[in-house]
């Protein structure tokens, strides 16, 4: 099972956030973005163009930089093309994989979405800018005004409304006649209204699912926005991502920013809404008492080495890791699963193998969310991350913050 985009944006933000916590003795660190457009055999010219140190820098300085050179220029020769989204290499020496003495490494990122330019950059950091562009949530909103004489659609891109668009109705407004006349009149009006209605679905159900609107907020002067959305006419899977309506003054182009304004703070702290859909699946089991969900990380981890869970859930927040202490002398080793590394480390490496005694050991580390994606691998199940602040990962933590959507009820 492909990862999904939530471990893509967890694990990309735990490489930033190692990346940016490197620190330079000089401009020594080399970070390079390329887009797919360009060959790896250009790229290397380049490189070996850029070969003059950086200047008014101390000797060892320039050596780290030439070292560092050499190793992005040799590590990309390693590649036949780059890949589809583009390539991002930071290299220097820095502390890399768990290691206590400093190394020479080239720190290789595959990004999630496509690098547009190339870039070369030499520095005392590196450069995370492009990256960190990456790791805005992936909610692309839509916003819907109207009322019976007008209906605005517009597209959010980032803070800004973009792709705005406006129809009329031509609706007329309501009459002050009596009578039979009046009933005829408002009848027609009924009439018109609904083809209008059936007009803005259309339009909303183009505009919005061509743009892979994910969320949708829907605003506009009195009565007539809620008889649209209690009606049977918007798309079933834009009524699925209605997140709320409000009031607003009118339901022209300027409205769509009223609604967005009104609708700030929920935007801010929601899920999405695959995450919204999971947690609220997981939390109705729960609550069935069903035997299809599971909490604590030691009964996630062993549903999914059974094959039972179907889906692992667990929050950004954790720091747990597994650590792997491998025998320097017959290789045999020795694994546990810790939030208190450095206590749980100490005890391992300071007992001897239980295979031959030696007390000298290699350490590695890895997140459990690789932990947990690996094992999943094997089943074809798949793996959660919750990383927006919300109501849904406020209730994963209540449960330790691991938890699982079983394919069965296990027996027994």
């Amino acid at each position: 099972m492909a990862t999904s985009n939530s471990v893509k944006q967890h694990k990309l933000r735990k490489r930033i956030a190692w990346l940016s916590e490197q620190e330079g003795r000089g401009k020594e660190f080399i970070s390079l973005y390329m887009p797919s457009a360009v060959s790896i055999e250009q790229v290397v010219a380049t490189l070996k163009e850029e070969s003059d140190s950086p200047a008014r820098e101390s000797e060892s300085v320039k050596e780290l930089f030439e070292n560092a050179l050499k190793a992005i220029i040799q590590h990309l020769k390693q590649h036949k093309e780059i890949p589809q989204n583009g390539l991002a290499l930071f290299a220097g020496t820095f502390p890399s994989n768990g290691a206590e003495k400093e190394v020479l490494s080239v720190e290789e990122i595959i990004p999630p979405e496509p690098i547009n330019n190339y870039s070369y950059l030499v520095d005392d950091h590196f450069h995370l800018e492009t990256l960190r562009e990456m790791l805005r949530d992936q909610k692309i909103i839509g916003i819907l005004g109207l009322d019976s004489k007008q209906a605005s659609f517009g597209i959010v891109n980032g803070e800004r409304i973009e792709k705005i668009e406006n129809i009329s109705s031509g609706v007329a407004g309501k009459s002050g006649k009596g009578g039979s006349s009046q009933r005829r009149y408002e009848r027609e009006r009924d009439t018109s209204v609904t083809a209008f209605f059936h007009r803005i679905a259309e339009h909303a159900a183009k505009e919005f699912l061509e743009n892979k609107v994910n969320v949708l907020i829907a605003g506009g002067p009195g009565q007539t926005k809620n008889d649209f959305l209690k009606g049977d006419f918007l798309h079933y899977e834009l009524a699925n991502m209605l997140l709320n309506v409000v009031d607003t003054q009118s339901a022209s182009k300027e409205a769509l920013k009223e609604v967005l304004d009104k609708s700030s703070e929920m935007l801010k702290t929601m899920c999405g809404p695959e995450e919204k859909k999971i947690v609220q699946r997981l939390m109705v089991s729960i609550s069935k008492q069903d035997g299809l969900a599971t909490y604590g990380l030691d009964s996630v981890l062993e549903s999914l080495k059974k094959g039972e869970a179907q889906t692992a859930i667990v929050s950004d927040s954790t720091d747990i890791v597994e650590l792997v202490a491998v025998c320097k002398k017959c290789g045999h080793p020795k694994t546990a699963i810790a939030d208190k590394k450095t206590q749980t480390l100490q005890q391992m490496i300071t007992s001897p193998c239980e295979k031959c005694s030696a007390a000298s050991y290699e350490v590695r580390e890895r997140d459990i969310i690789d932990v947990l994606e690996d094992l999943a691998t094997q089943t074809n199940a798949s793996v959660e991350v919750i990383s927006t602040t919300s109501e849904e990962k406020a209730q994963l933590k209540t449960l330790g913050g691991f938890a699982a959507i079983l394919r069965y009820k296990p027996v027994g």
